[in-house]
């Protein structure tokens, strides 16, 4: 065949923006990570025979949690291990969707955020071993710092680095058209809020740790409403878009 009746090649940065939603593997990725992180949560909480004490909690109680469920902390900290892998899959995807557009200091930005999001889950889920190890638990001053610090980890360093991600992704995916303006921005909202998770260091009772749980699951559902949005005005393209 000539070169005059070769077809055109199209590169990756000349598609359309709205190519830049290629297939499901957003979606899959963030539901993978909502079923480990989930679990994660299940075996803290229902299957263990206690409530998981607090940051804030009297070491007597954190002590006494970790002797009768050490196996529950072990497990809850694989599965977020795992979760913390998965949303680290996830952030590439989003922030390959934002690259695609054209904006790459978005981009970098939006994968900085999800990166280190992860990073503070898996930290927080490995350290649960090091917080069940015998010596640890004997030693009530250490096992109390390591307690708290698989709090901030897995907590407000977590709910804090989604601010870029929502805010910044919801931003560029918005002025590229692949989203509506009313979600660009409720992005942009909920990163406020996820930002705003960093005033609850400053009071040293704990009492606004309702703010790492409230910006963590309005950040999630939002990436889990974009990713599906994307994924499905992907599926609706012309098979030559």
């Amino acid at each position: 065949m000539s070169a005059l009746s070769s077809p055109p090649v199209v590169r990756a940065d000349q598609r359309s923006p709205s190519a830049a939603a290629a297939g499901y593997g957003g979606v899959v990725a963030i539901a993978v990570f909502f079923g480990s992180f989930i679990l994660g949560l299940m075996f803290h909480s229902a299957l263990a025979t206690s409530t998981y004490p607090a940051a804030d909690d009297a070491a007597e109680l954190i002590v006494l949690w970790r002797m009768e469920d050490p196996g529950v902390s072990r497990i809850s900290g694989a599965a977020l291990c795992v979760s913390a892998l998965v949303f680290a899959w996830f952030s590439a995807w989003f922030s390959a969707v934002v690259h695609r557009t054209g904006r790459v200091q978005a981009a970098l930005v939006t994968f900085a955020g999800g990166l280190a999001s992860a990073l503070g889950l898996l930290l927080s889920g490995v350290l649960q071993w090091v917080a069940q190890r015998p010596e640890n638990i004997a030693e009530e001053p250490v096992l109390l710092v390591v307690h708290q610090i698989t709090f901030v980890l897995g907590g407000p360093m977590v709910v804090i680095s989604l601010a870029p991600i929502v805010a910044v992704g919801g931003l560029a995916l918005m002025r590229a058209k692949l989203l509506p303006a009313w979600l660009g921005w409720t992005g942009v909202v909920l990163g406020a809020l996820a930002l705003g998770s960093v005033v609850m260091l400053l009071p040293e009772d704990g009492s606004l740790t309702y703010l790492v749980p409230l910006g963590r699951f309005l950040s999630l559902l939002w990436l889990t409403v974009v990713a599906m949005l994307l994924a499905r005005r992907r599926g609706r393209e012309p098979a030559g878009a």
